[in-house]
């Protein structure tokens, strides 16, 4: 949906500046200490009315945050967290800039009655950026630049440490943090209710990564710091696709439209409106898969008890045949899952079970059981797992179908290290990466997925129950998640065929 805006008044809106830097900065009173104890938060330095003060590592660099609590905590209750990335104005290490704008906004008496919340302002320093990117022709890195990992660990610090609504936590930035919104939402866009990303831009090939998550993208029509193409072009990449989002393009207004967006009648009433919604993520991933997939796609699941569990309704191979039945009644699923399953089970039975089956996709999920059995010396070794998958590609390959290699995902929930077979699970997924690699297939890289979720939503570092039921075994969430990672990892194969 795209929403021109005539004219915005707001009482509280701060002054216009002409660029996301050092001002409209408001100065508070020192905090007591005693509100540390008070909001049932771990230790935080004193800093100014509101606001609490923490910083996590990333490598050898320390990067601070600010966190703006809600006014009155009631005992039991669960509140919503936005997490807002700062422009390149705010950028240092003062812990202090990053207030302008949103967090300050959200701190005045109206904005706290109306919404609640947590805010998170984490800081980037100076001269580098959210997302590590060229602004004017943005190309996604595959991994997130070191502020974005920092900002990714102080929100899985806060929710750990604060009593977060999961499916109440939005994304929000503006100009240089705008730009790291886009970032952020295409690499875990099933971490949020909502995103909003004013002023900024990103590689408009991510847009398939926006499926399912409500994005609202706000640009003012005279910006020269960043040109309002930028959003266009991804608004129009969404729309193409068939994705939610509300474009709202300020006239008359340069770089500064986040007055407008985050005004009153701006996008936030919007935001605490949604909620996290797994299940529409991967519905519309995988309607996304449909589109992209041949006429009488034969897409086959081979692996263990996981894949076999995921046949049944509600399992991960259940939820993309029920859209595949839906928008590609001429596609075929072949269920290819039995318990127990290592490398050597699927070499000797996936001609059979796949090839003879005229299989032209294959989603290959295996590794859980080479590793966990090792522990009864029943394992496979890590010479014969690489080999096999080797062949298993080769000889998909020369069958003419193509392939997804998925990497083990995790035996136990606990924080990446904690879990007793990490290390060597961690070897063999690192195997399983080689062999993608090597063979030129498409990766679905599970372990990392997996972790990288449980790191932000099992606050309480239990051992299963988030994704799994028992620590291996898919819970309903689970499935749902996977189904996700696979829909889009199959897409992604059937974009790189060769176009007729």
């Amino acid at each position: 949906m795209n929403r021109p805006l005539s004219s915005l008044s707001d009482a509280q809106n701060l002054a216009p500046t002409p660029y996301a830097g050092r001002m409209n900065l408001l100065v508070r009173c020192a905090l007591p200490l005693l509100l540390a104890a008070a909001c049932a938060a771990p230790p935080f330095s004193e800093v100014e009315v509101h606001y609490l003060a923490g910083e996590v590592q990333v490598g050898e660099q320390g990067y601070p945050y600010l966190l703006l609590p809600p006014e009155e905590l009631v005992e039991g209750e669960r509140y919503p967290l936005v997490l807002f990335l700062h422009g390149a104005g705010e950028r240092g290490d003062d812990n202090e800039l990053q207030k302008g704008h949103f967090p300050d906004r959200m701190a005045r008496d109206w904005y706290r009655e109306q919404f609640p919340c947590y805010v998170l302002a984490p800081q980037c320093p100076e001269n580098v950026r959210w997302a590590d990117v060229d602004y004017s022709t943005p190309v996604a890195k595959p991994l997130p630049a070191d502020p974005m990992r920092a900002a990714i660990a102080a929100l899985a610090e806060v929710v750990r440490d604060h009593p977060i609504d999961h499916d109440r936590i939005m994304l929000t930035g503006l100009s240089l943090g705008g730009y790291g919104t886009f970032d952020l939402a295409s690499r875990h866009p099933e971490w949020f209710a909502a995103a909003a990303a004013v002023c900024g831009g990103a590689d408009e090939r991510l847009a398939a990564n926006y499926a399912g998550l409500p994005m609202h993208v706000w640009h003012g029509d005279l910006d020269t710091t960043i040109l309002p193409e930028r959003s266009r072009v991804m608004v129009n990449a969404m729309n193409d696709l068939g994705l939610e989002v509300h474009y709202t393009e300020v006239p008359a207004v340069g770089h500064n439209s986040w007055e407008q967006a985050y005004g009153r009648d701006g996008c936030i009433d919007e935001l605490f409106a949604a909620r996290r919604n797994p299940m529409k993520i991967q519905q519309e991933n995988a309607r996304l898969l449909a589109e992209e997939i041949a006429p009488e796609e034969r897409v086959a699941f081979l692996g263990d008890s996981i894949t076999q569990a995921g046949n049944n309704p509600g399992g991960y191979v259940d939820l993309v045949r029920g859209v595949l039945a839906k928008e590609r009644p001429d596609s075929v699923v072949i269920p290819a899952g039995i318990s127990g399953h290592k490398v050597p089970d699927l070499l000797a039975r996936f001609k059979r079970d796949v090839m003879d089956k005229e299989a032209t996709l294959v989603f290959i999920y295996i590794g859980i059981n080479d590793v966990w059995h090792s522990t009864s010396g029943n394992g496979t070794s890590p010479e014969d797992f690489e080999a096999g998958l080797h062949t298993l590609i080769q000889d998909l390959h020369a069958s003419g179908a193509d392939v997804v290699l998925a990497t083990p995902s995790v035996i136990g929930e606990r924080p990446h290290g904690e879990n007793s077979l990490d290390e060597l699970l961690t070897q063999y997924a690192a195997i399983s990466r080689k062999v993608a690699a090597e063979e030129g297939v498409v990766l679905c890289d599970l372990q990392r997925a997996f972790h990288d979720h449980l790191d932000v939503f099992n606050p309480e570092n239990k051992d299963r129950g988030v994704l799994t039921s028992d620590g291996v075994h898919l819970n309903a969430a689970g499935n749902v998640f996977l189904a996700t990672e696979a829909a889009r990892a199959l897409r992604e194969a059937c974009l790189a065929r060769p176009k007729s």
